[in-house]
């Protein structure tokens, strides 16, 4: 069977509920050959594979060692292309032990008050409001937020700095990426390279390290050899990942939970649940959708030898419904004990702020659904974006009800 009768990815029916189509290609084709960026890959989607080969290490991120995919080009969005989840060992290695210490889980929970009040101040901007668009009004602006305090960047440049982001995120997806989106990534990295570099310079030496920007400065300037542009890489590869990934998760349990009002009824009725229903809802319905490995030796999958040099695109959101691994799969269950979830993926590119994740989805769904108990969607399909990878959905209108 031809490989577009199971998978269209353009397809306006797929774009609107992918759902569906990962549930046949679990059942149906759960190595599926087909071309993506003009490269023959292979796509895999139940549970225990994509998991073997995330933690295989003959999986690698790089099709070469320190080779980036063609497509992609040599410009600024290459150099931009090599940040944390795009490197190989050593330089993953040596990237990720610089940047965990300031993602431990003590040091992450001492950034809760200010998140907490991040998110009041947000809830206090919208209260009274009647009907929102929760994308716009929350959605982006929490994360931008913290994301900006994270990096010591001013909340004035928000606007400005996370208007490139989409552009950026291109460079990473295993969708099709056109002439057009390739000249506006390198355009976004461009001014990236020069924003986080002057952010740099103006925080030498002014950080503990145990702030994420003052670890890797005290990195760099502890002899771990760390270029200029793999300190600024890094900076901007933190700003996408934690922007991008709150928002869409933020937008994604609002709407999964009062689309089930049973499981938003009893959050609300026991607000201790709040930090299984963050994890319940990041399996239901996860930020990234694909994640890819190069394979440097043959690897067995599904029963099917893929040899050397097989590009695999792995599916995180279609392994996170599979019913092999989790019953009743494809129901929000906010009282599910299973959190072995692929919204982070697994092995040595496992989420680093996973742990900040976790606070601030708490955080969040405990003080959104005490303060407005009777939100409700009043869109019947909200718009969803285009992207194969970081699916997301780019306004979600909201009537906030009593308490607003």
């Amino acid at each position: 069977m031809p490989s577009d009768v199971i998978f269209a990815p353009a397809d306006p029916g797929f774009l609107r509920d992918r759902y569906p189509t990962y549930r046949r290609l679990r059942d149906e084709a759960p190595v599926l050959w087909t071309s993506l960026n003009g490269r023959r890959c292979c796509v895999v989607t139940r549970y225990a594979d994509v998991d073997a080969v995330l933690r295989d290490e003959r999986a690698r991120v790089q099709p070469e060692p320190g080779a980036v995919p063609a497509h992609i080009g040599a410009g600024p969005a290459a150099e931009f292309y090599r940040t944390l989840p795009c490197l190989d060992p050593p330089a993953h290695t040596r990237l990720r032990r610089l940047i965990m210490p300031a993602f431990t889980p003590r040091r992450v929970q001492g950034m809760c008050g200010w998140i907490a009040e991040i998110v009041d101040d947000c809830l206090d901007a919208v209260a009274g409001a009647g009907e929102i668009d929760f994308v716009r009004e929350i959605a982006s602006v929490i994360p931008a937020r913290i994301a900006c305090r994270l990096i010591h960047a001013p909340e004035s440049d928000a606007e400005t700095l996370l208007s490139h982001q989409p552009a950026l995120n291109h460079v990473l997806s295993q969708g099709d990426l056109t002439p057009h989106a390739l000249a506006t990534a390198d355009d976004a990295a461009r001014f990236s390279f020069d924003y986080f570099g002057g952010i740099l310079d103006s925080l030498r030496g002014r950080l503990p390290n145990d702030d994420v920007v003052g670890a890797l400065l005290a990195g760099a300037e502890d002899g771990d050899r760390l270029s200029r542009t793999e300190l600024v890489t890094t900076l901007i590869g933190l700003l996408v990942a934690s922007y991008h990934t709150t928002r869409v998760s933020l937008t994604s349990a609002v709407h999964s939970l009062l689309r089930n009002p049973e499981q938003s009824a009893a959050l609300r009725a026991e607000p201790g649940l709040a930090a299984n229903a963050w994890t319940e809802t990041l399996r239901f319905d996860a930020p990234v959708h694909f994640v890819w490995r190069d394979l440097a030796a043959p690897v067995q999958v599904a029963g099917e030898r893929l040899d050397a040099g097989t590009h695999v695109v792995l599916g995180l959101a279609a392994a996170n419904r599979d019913e092999r691994r989790f019953p009743a799969a494809d129901r929000l269950d906010i009282s599910r004990a299973d959190h072995r979830h692929m919204a982070f993926a697994a092995g040595a590119h496992y989420c680093p702020g996973a742990p900040l994740s976790r606070w601030e989805g708490q955080i969040f769904l405990t003080r959104f659904f005490a303060r407005f108990p009777d939100a409700e969607v009043t869109a019947d399909e909200p718009v969803r974006s285009h992207d194969l990878t970081f699916a997301s959905t780019e306004a979600l209108p909201l009537r906030l009800g009593r308490g607003a």
